[in-house]
């Protein structure tokens, strides 16, 4: 096989590769949720991803939305709803500490996430219950009402 070939086989397959990985990276983006260490942590401005994961199921006038978030608290969760997309944002706050012999270790683990989940349908806040328990974050949020159709009667003059 001369040189030119094997360089032209290499480019192709690369490029395939590369078509590839966008377009898992495009089908999972709603699976990845964005972490952010916080700026006392080690390694500020560095952009991580993570999963958290999720389970969402439609019901006749709601979703029920289960989101794993292990070692968080109620109160480090932030939930809005904008049209058709439950946006989870948090702040992640861990510290252990233990002594090994004569050492002492900590570990610590700062920064927030923020998880944007697309919903089939719109969906509103009014009504909307949130708990939280055992490393799950439990949603239960109403479809929204789409406006009923008003009839206007013509008066005569």
């Amino acid at each position: 096989m001369d040189t030119d070939r094997l360089k032209e086989d290499f480019g192709n397959t690369w490029k395939w590769l590369a078509e590839g990985w966008r377009h898992i990276s495009a089908r999972a983006a709603n699976a990845l949720t964005y972490f952010s260490p916080s700026k006392g942590g080690e390694e500020s401005g560095v952009m991580r991803w993570g999963l958290m994961a999720l389970d969402v199921r439609e019901a006749e006038n709601d979703f029920i939305v289960e989101l794993e978030a292990p070692g968080l608290e109620k109160d480090d969760f932030d939930i809005t709803v904008e049209d058709n997309r439950l946006i989870v944002t948090g702040t992640k706050r861990y510290e252990k500490e233990r002594k090994e012999g004569s050492m002492r270790i900590t570990e610590r683990a700062f920064g927030s996430f923020q998880r944007v989940i697309p919903m089939s349908e719109r969906v509103t806040a009014e009504g909307a219950e949130a708990s939280y328990k055992r490393g799950v974050l439990t949603l239960k949020v109403p479809k929204a009402v789409p406006p009923s159709a008003k009839k206007i009667s013509v008066a005569v003059r």
